[in-house]
């Protein structure tokens, strides 16, 4: 090897030399004395003119017809700057940078850039693009004069201070940290939920709408119907990013990291327009109704109210508060706006010592056992949190489901509304057992992978940004009508894109979408309030005379014969004419929007952690148009996707029974039936104790 080394000095054998071999060659044989006397190395012109004739003597490589000017100028100058090369120092060695992803590719801002999503040849006809960036932006605030916003009665407000879970009773001394009232929950046939008012969705809230006039803004809508669509938004900008759970202990036996199917489901909406103005309503077409519905309402009550007032919403007060009385305490609202949207919020609670604008929303966290089947929520009491940590039947259970579950849609209200954070109270139904808040940034920690809540903020505007040429294009195309909208993040081998399907819908349409369970749900309500079930109409006559008329019409004469006409309906003129005056096929608009990520100039997968908010980041995204029959085909898969995802919240009660999960849940609740029946014996034999003795 020496031998071959010092003779490339000399006359390099090969059509490519290493040059760095060259130079460690050379310094070798001059500084090695031992060795025979050979002829002196040429100096370093002979070399790079030796080369240079070797390179100079060949056929000229033939140029390709894609080459660029660019790469024919860097191939013909390969010889003529070796000189320069050989001539300068080498530059320093660095250590290379700590790799700070899980991702083998990923560095601090992300990774390369992924492959653009591939689809069949003639799926896609024409397209938009262009580029989004909201550095330096936020949502402005519209100044509209708040009523005052309850806050935390009991003194819950010591948990907004105190991070982690604030228990309501110490398992282990027995001792209350809050008032004992807590304990038990009122029960749903005991609170009288007719005295609440009515939840005013967007489009039929006309001082959200005035004040869209008022402001030109196009787009109008709530926090509840608008973080549906916003998560797919983040789907697509993170491209999936796996949730964080460095805040669940090494124990904890799940390992999962992605979102729960139900929440990956197609997200449905309406907008429905009236002078001018969209409003952006939730679609309901395959809702259920269950008992958590009814137990966030009361709970929020609970939670704001001292005691003798919210016993007055107990049905068998004698002090009973009425509809009207409830009708005049105001609601409270933010109200913000950004781009063409004006976003809405209900405020729920606040402390003037909390950060920013001092609001918080109030959400109640039911168990596993409750959740898992809500519907059949019997059968899950008695399963309770009697643990920090553990698999089951602890606040770690509760706190990793809602990582999965909830927390995306959380951050996204506490955003729009301009919020510190949320406070949770995690409760079987029956009773509460402790109380967490969890502010901005730890729900970012767990969404985002960082506690600077920049990454998520930025994500949320650029969301919106997006968000807004859709709906801009789908306007575009169906102007001055309401519109029903489909969206759905897909993954793919290349990179995560999004389809998007619109739809012209008539009035008449969408009330009947958004009715289409409300029999059911009503039913239900009945059977869990125990309430009396409507009065049904007598429609004897009516109904007389329609037997007669079908009897009639069903005993054909005994010597008539049925014609051609009768036996196939299709030929008939009837039939024919029905087919005429049938409405043609409806018209669906299908969109593929994909995007690629920058950061400080640099292609990336995603922004990684360490984001602030000095960094820019830009967003290239095409919006491609799907052929009519290719949106049809994706439409109708679509919208099965939808329809099965959500089905499975409901099973019945043969399919829950055998789940094999939810059936372990069952029986930990029966075992905790019976803790709860010891616990209340030693209840009746001692002595209960309070924290500071502190009364609410």
């Amino acid at each position: 090897m020496l031998r071959a080394s010092l003779r490339s000095v000399s006359g390099p054998p090969r059509d490519h030399v290493c040059l760095s071999c060259l130079a460690r060659a050379r310094r070798f044989h001059a500084a090695s004395p031992w060795l025979k006397a050979s002829p002196a190395p040429r100096s370093l012109d002979d070399l790079v003119n030796s080369i240079h004739k070797k390179f100079a003597s060949r056929d000229p490589e033939p140029q390709r017809e894609n080459d660029d000017t660019e790469t024919t100028e860097r191939r013909t100058r390969r010889p003529r700057d070796l000189r320069k090369r050989l001539s300068t120092p080498p530059p320093p060695k660095t250590q290379p940078q700590k790799d700070k992803s899980s991702h083998p590719q990923l560095g601090r801002i992300g990774a390369i850039a992924p492959n653009a999503p591939t689809f069949p040849r003639g799926a896609l006809s024409g397209k938009d693009s262009g580029k989004v960036s909201a550095d330096g932006h936020s949502i402005e605030p519209l100044d509209v004069p708040t009523p005052e916003v309850p806050r935390l009665a009991y003194g819950l407000d010591r948990v907004l201070f105190n991070p982690g879970v604030y228990q309501l009773r110490d398992p282990r001394s027995r001792v209350f940290n809050f008032d004992p009232y807590l304990g038990s929950i009122m029960p749903v046939t005991e609170f009288d939920f007719d005295s609440l008012k009515e939840y005013i969705t967007s489009s039929r809230d006309e001082q959200l709408r005035g004040l869209a006039m008022q402001e030109k803004k196009k787009y109008i809508g709530s926090s509840s119907s608008m973080t549906s669509v916003l998560s797919h938004f983040h789907y697509l900008l993170s491209q999936w990013r796996p949730v964080n759970t460095t805040n669940i202990s090494r124990g904890f036996p799940d390992d999962l990291r992605t979102f729960t199917r139900l929440l990956r489901t197609p997200s449905a909406m309406f907008l429905r327009y009236q002078d001018g103005v969209y409003a952006i309503d939730a679609d309901k077409e395959f809702d259920t109704a269950n008992i958590l519905m009814n137990l966030g309402k009361s709970m929020e009550k609970l939670l704001t109210m001292p005691k003798d007032e919210f016993e007055r919403y107990r049905r068998s007060s004698k002090n009973k508060i009425t509809a009207e009385e409830e009708r005049a305490i105001p609601e409270s609202y933010h109200y913000s706006t950004y781009g063409d949207f004006l976003m809405r919020s209900q405020l729920d609670a606040y402390d003037p010592r909390l950060p920013g604008t001092g609001m918080f929303d109030l959400k109640t966290r039911a168990v596993a056992s409750i959740r898992m089947d809500a519907r059949n929520f019997e059968h899950g009491l008695g399963y309770e949190i009697r643990s920090i940590h553990g698999e089951f039947e602890s606040y770690e259970r509760e706190y990793y489901d809602m990582i999965r579950a909830a927390l995306l849609k959380y951050s996204l209200q506490v955003r729009i509304g301009r919020m510190d954070g949320i406070f949770v109270a995690f409760h079987n139904i029956q009773r509460i057992f402790g109380f967490q808040y969890i502010n901005l940034a730890e729900l970012d920690l767990a969404l985002h992978g960082q506690n600077d809540t920049a990454l998520g903020d930025r994500e949320f505007l650029l969301s919106l940004q997006l968000w807004n040429k859709v709906l801009d294009k789908v306007t575009a195309r169906f102007p001055k009508q309401s519109i029903r909208l489909h969206f759905e993040t897909r993954d793919s081998t290349g990179s995560p894109f999004m389809y998007i399907f619109a739809e012209p819908v008539t009035e008449e349409e969408a009330y009947a979408i958004q009715n289409k369970n409300k029999d059911m749900i009503d039913a239900y309500q009945r059977r869990i309030l125990n309430l009396a079930p409507p009065p049904i109409e007598n429609n004897n006559d009516n109904n007389n005379t329609t037997t007669t008329t079908t009897t009639d019409a069903a005993t054909p004469d005994a010597t008539t014969t049925p014609d051609a006409t009768d036996a196939n309906p299709t030929n008939s003129p009837d039939a024919a004419a029905a087919a005429a005056d049938a409405p043609p096929p409806k018209d669906i608009f299908g969109m593929v929007l994909t995007i690629k990520n920058t950061v400080n100039g640099e292609p990336v997968t995603r922004p990684e952690e360490d984001f602030t908010k000095d960094e820019s980041w830009v967003i290239n995204y095409e919006l491609h148009n799907l052929t009519p029959s290719q949106a049809h085909s994706k439409y109708q898969a679509c919208q099965r996707r939808r329809e099965q995802s959500l089905a499975e919240r409901s099973e019945d009660a043969a399919a829950v029974t055998n789940n094999d999960y939810i059936r372990m849940l069952r029986n930990i609740a029966k075992k905790g039936r019976r803790y709860r029946q010891e616990q209340d014996l030693l209840d009746r034999a001692e002595e209960i104790i309070v924290l500071n003795n502190e009364q609410s």
